[in-house]
C-alpha cells in the first residue's frame, strides 16, 4: 500500500484574497482518497494531513510525494519516497487531482465558481472527493 503526495491551489476571493491548496492522501491500488485538508503549503498543513490519516495509514503507509520540503520531518523516514518529476511516483494522485478539477469548479484557477467562504468551498469539495470515493469502490466491487 502506498499514499501519494498534495493537490492543487484553490483561491479564495474577495477583499482579502489567499491561496489555500488541498492536500490528498490516496491509496494507491484503490485510488480512494483516505485523507485531505486544505491549508497553506506549509509544514503545519502536513502535519494537519499526517494527523488526518487512520493508524493503519500511518503505520503501514508508503508515502510517496513530491520533493516539497514540508513532508520532511513530518512523514517517517524509513516510509516516505521522494519522487523526482517525471518517475510516476506521484502520477496517481495527479490523475485525482486532475479528475477532481474536472467535477469541482473552486479546484480550477482563475475560475467563475468561486466563493469568499473556506466552509462553502471545504463543503463542495467534501462532497466531489465523497462522490470519487463512491465511484471508484463501485468500479473495484
Amino acid at each position: 500500500m502506498g499514499i501519494a503526495g498534495t493537490g492543487g491551489d484553490v483561491d479564495l476571493c474577495g477583499p482579502q484574497k489567499r491561496k489555500v491548496w488541498l492536500w490528498l492522501a490516496v491509496k494507491r491500488c484503490s485510488r480512494r482518497i483516505v485523507a485531505r485538508v486544505l491549508g497553506e503549503r506549509s509544514t503545519a498543513t502536513a502535519r494537519r494531513l499526517w494527523q488526518a490519516l487512520s493508524r493503519r495509514y500511518q503505520r503501514r503507509g508508503r508515502y510517496f510525494t513530491d520533493r516539497w520540503e514540508s513532508y520532511v520531518g513530518v512523514l517517517p523516514l524509513r516510509q516516505h519516497r521522494c519522487s523526482p518529476t517525471g518517475s510516476g511516483g506521484t502520477s496517481i494522485v495527479e490523475a485525482i487531482n486532475c479528475s477532481l478539477r474536472h467535477r469541482c469548479g473552486v479546484l480550477v484557477r482563475k475560475s467563475c465558481a468561486f466563493s469568499k467562504s473556506l466552509q462553502m468551498h471545504t463543503t463542495r469539495i467534501k462532497i466531489v472527493i465523497d462522490n470519487h470515493n463512491a465511484n471508484v469502490t463501485l468500479n473495484v466491487v
